[in-house]
């Protein structure tokens, strides 16, 4: 597996590669790192040229100061798919990953083969929620170390998972706690304000043309949001994951691996 850094509009991503083949691009969402992706790095590579990078301001990844949004990110997408020489790509995002994904497919539908949704909205958490995760991430900016663990504990047990993820699986659970606390503390309390910077794409999902699969969760705090945005997209499929929470692919992570060998299976 390679590790190398790659300059996009200015930041330098963190990426891993395996593999050879079609370009799979996986993306993690908001908190999480590259890490995160590994069971599906290492069970798709037999097919794809599977890359997996940390987002702007998470893990080893650089970031503007002065802030980024997702149209930033958007953009930075299509830039690596071009930077890694390539014309076209598969997407599978988590949450911020998915959300992106669906992004660039409406802006750059000839740069997008592909499109894995996981647990993934078209719109940004409502207020109450952005003002909870502000908190959080106040904490890990400015807490002890005491004080930012427990944070992580509280935020990837309450929002994350599902509620038996971390009795049932404490490695991969403390696995998702040291991306947690892996990131700058300069940085971490930016973070949200790219989903805060979302604007609403669900009277878009019927422009979305490319093969696209939606994961979801029962667990998720949208629970019925996967089969509204599989409707509203043209030939869109849903799987849900049982047992499973935001962080599908971690929860579950053969399982989500499956679906999505399943689904690339089928593309032309």
């Amino acid at each position: 597996m390679k590790k190398y850094s790659l300059n996009v509009n200015g930041t330098d991503y963190a990426c891993i590669e395996d593999g050879a083949g079609p370009l799979l691009l996986l993306m993690h969402g908001t908190t999480g790192g590259k890490q995160l992706m590994l069971p599906q790095v290492e069970a798709l590579s037999a097919s794809f040229r599977c890359v997996a990078f940390d987002w702007p301001g998470h893990a080893e990844s650089g970031f503007n100061p002065a802030g980024w949004t997702a149209d930033d990110l958007v953009e930075d997408v299509a830039t690596i798919i071009t930077l890694l020489g390539e014309k076209q790509a598969i997407l599978a995002g988590v949450s911020q990953g998915g959300a992106i994904g669906m992004r660039v497919a409406l802006k750059y539908p000839d740069r997008v083969r592909a499109l894995v949704n996981m647990c993934g909205g078209p719109g940004g958490p409502p207020p109450a929620a952005l003002e909870k995760l502000d908190q959080f991430t106040k904490i890990m900016a400015e807490g002890n170390e005491c004080e930012r663990r427990e944070a992580a504990i509280t935020f990837s047990k309450g929002y994350l998972h599902a509620p038996d993820f971390a009795e049932r699986d404490p490695q991969r659970f403390e696995n998702e706690i040291g991306v947690l606390l892996s990131h700058s503390r300069k940085s971490v309390q930016m973070l949200f304000n790219v989903p805060r910077s979302y604007v609403d794409i669900t009277p878009r999902l019927g422009e979305i043309k490319c093969p696209t699969l939606v994961i979801w969760a029962p667990y998720d705090s949208r629970p019925a949001l996967g089969e509204q945005m599989a409707a509203a997209t043209p030939g869109a499929k849903l799987v849900t994951i049982a047992n499973a929470g935001h962080h599908v692919n971690v929860d579950a992570p053969e399982e989500t691996t499956a679906a999505i060998k399943a689904f690339t299976s089928t593309l032309s």
